[in-house]
């Protein structure tokens, strides 16, 4: 027979709700760490200057976001599954997004052309990639960053016809740009859960 002692249960009771407090401890630190580097960050203005020829992307992809949502879901199993398309690329030194980085079976041939200029005539590279939601909004990342200090990353987007009942994370900011367009800037600690 075990030899049962009551002290062993509360010593392991004190154990867990230790553990726990410490976890919950790092995540706030965490959380503080993400908020304030959101409140550091700011928008950068080189994109909102050449936001034209982001609107010219997002007016492409509009024209056929039909189009390039039935080829995507054609290629997949189950489609009604899927409510976001991802076309994205982490080459920094180049603009040439569709045909270096995109299989071209990702999309429709006629269209890659265009699509390839329209991220062309972006500057300073300041793109790598956009996602299609099946409900009509892009999301168009723009920028990244990396703080070694904070161990938080900053991402940026250009959100064009976003749900106004969608919120953003309160560990984010934005800006209202145009009537369909909001720049948002998104922090996350590396290893948060």
């Amino acid at each position: 027979m075990l030899n049962y002692h009551p002290n062993s249960r509360y010593k392991n009771l004190l154990t867990i709700a230790l553990i726990t407090s410490i976890s919950v401890i790092s995540s706030c630190q965490n959380r503080e760490q993400e908020i304030a580097q959101v409140v550091k960050s700011k928008f950068n203005e080189s994109i909102m200057t050449d936001l034209p020829a982001y609107k010219r992307l997002n007016d492409l992809i509009v024209a056929n976001m039909d189009t390039i949502i039935s080829f995507r879901k054609a290629q997949l199993d189950h489609p009604e599954k899927v409510e976001r398309f991802d076309f994205l690329h982490d080459d920094k030194e180049k603009n040439n997004f569709i045909q270096n980085d995109i299989n071209f079976s990702n999309m429709p041939a006629f269209i890659l052309p265009k699509m390839d200029s329209a991220f062309f005539a972006i500057k300073n590279g300041k793109i790598t990639g956009f996602s299609i939601s099946t409900n009509g909004m892009i999301d168009m990342s723009v920028d990244h960053t990396f703080d070694k200090i904070t161990n938080c990353d900053t991402y940026s987007s250009l959100v064009w016809h976003m749900p106004e009942h969608l919120p953003i994370d309160f560990t984010a900011k934005d800006t209202v740009l145009t009537n369909e367009c909001r720049y948002i800037v998104h922090v996350m600690k590396r290893g948060n859960p």
